[in-house]
């Protein structure tokens, strides 16, 4: 059975992504797949009002992203797993991409 990095895995010699070459393509394809991203958001367009929204949302987001990234290191160091580091991850992840779709969409 293949482990993909799980704790149990790295103690079983390691899972497939302990191997570099998995992790650099890996890499490659998340690059490959978010410019796909930015050029199919080029076809769109926005208004000022509505990126300027984002952009202050984006502020705040820094803030609020720390936070839950330091509540999800906290969980981990008190083994209460890895929940809340999982949902900050998400979470950042799925801002990052409404970032770059307002950043590379037109303006009106």
């Amino acid at each position: 059975m293949l482990a993909f990095g799980s704790e149990a895995a790295q103690g079983a010699g390691g899972g497939i992504l302990s191997n570099p070459l998995i992790t650099i393509l890996i890499i490659i394809l998340a690059t490959f797949i978010f410019l796909k991203f930015c050029g199919w958001a080029k076809s769109f367009q926005l208004s000022g009002g509505f990126k300027k929204t984002v952009f202050i949302l984006t502020a705040v987001g820094l803030v609020g992203f720390n936070v839950l990234y330091s509540l999800g290191n906290a969980a981990i160091t008190a083994g209460h797993g890895w929940d809340t580091a999982t949902i900050a991850l998400l979470a950042a992840l799925i801002w990052a991409f409404i970032f770059a779709f307002t950043i590379m969409a037109e303006t009106k």
